[in-house]
Formats: structure tokens, sequence, C-alpha cells
């Protein structure tokens, strides 16, 4: 029985990391990408929500993910930056609703081919005595577009207890 066990758990990983393999993008659609980051190092593609991702890192700029449509249509690139590279816009819109010592764990720029550009910072805060994680995107003149909250081991039983 712990052998039936064993292969059952050894194929299952097995299984699990064949999922991982990298997405063979189209010549033409790395040749697109290629064009419009030559400097791109550490490409890696895969698909997402019915996208083509190439994760890659640019030097000077960080670690990139740019999407593509099916037919190779670049559709946007995320940037990892830093806090210190925002739009001071930004910086000023969140440190006045959240504090200037509000903990940010992740800043992005994404850039669309529309030409807009949005701000993301992810940054954690208290939320009823519990920790959490805000989720804030940002136009380049600090307007806020949209916030999202989740937050770590809440469970609502506690809102009912006398």
């Amino acid at each position: 029985m712990r052998k039936l066990m064993f292969a059952a758990f050894a194929v299952v990983v097995a299984l699990g990391f064949v999922a991982c393999d990298n997405y063979k993008a189209p010549a033409s659609m790395r040749n697109a990408f290629y064009e419009k980051y030559p400097q791109a190092v550490d490409v890696e593609w895969e698909k997402k929500h019915g996208y083509a991702v190439a994760e890659f890192t640019l030097p000077g700029e960080g670690e990139c993910e740019a999407w593509y449509t099916k037919g190779g249509v670049w559709v946007m690139t995320k940037y990892d930056i830093k806090y210190s590279d925002l739009p001071q816009a930004v910086r000023t819109a969140f440190e006045t609703s959240y504090g200037a010592q509000t903990p940010v764990d992740d800043v992005e720029r994404l850039e669309r081919n529309t030409g807009e550009t949005v701000y993301f910072i992810e940054a954690t805060i208290v939320v009823n005595g519990y920790l959490a994680d805000i989720y804030l995107d940002y136009a380049p003149d600090g307007t806020l577009l949209r916030t999202a909250v989740d937050v770590e081991d809440y469970d609502n039983i506690y809102y009912y207890l006398p």
C-alpha cells in the first residue's frame, strides 16, 4: 500500500512539473517582443488568462511582464519599481490617505497599449485589529482608481461573538 501511495504521489509531482513548463510563444510574437525590448534578458513565456506573457528582466529596470494577445498584439507591460520612482502626486496621495510610515510591500508601473499608465501600491494596514494587505491603483496625477483589501487570518465568526 505504501508503494502505491508513493507512486501516486510521484505521478502528481511529475505532472506538476510538466504543468510548469514554459509556453513556446510563436516566432512572430517573440520577434515583436524583442523588437520592443531588445535589451530583455532571462525571458520566460507562459500563458495567463488567455494571453501570452513574457516574464523578463530589463537592465536598469528590473523584473517585468509583457502581455500579448493570441494574435501577437502587445497589450501591456508591468514593471517592478521602487517607491521613490512613483510620481510625486501618487506618493502624496498615498501618504495623505495612509501615512508616510505605512509599510509598502510592492510597487509597480503598468503601461497599456492605450497610452494609459497606472501605478500599483501594495501596503500593509490594520483593519479592525487585523493585518490587511491593501492594493491601490493610481493614475499618474494621484487619482485613486481602485482599492482592494485582503484581510489576513480574518474569520467572520468573531464578529458575532458577544
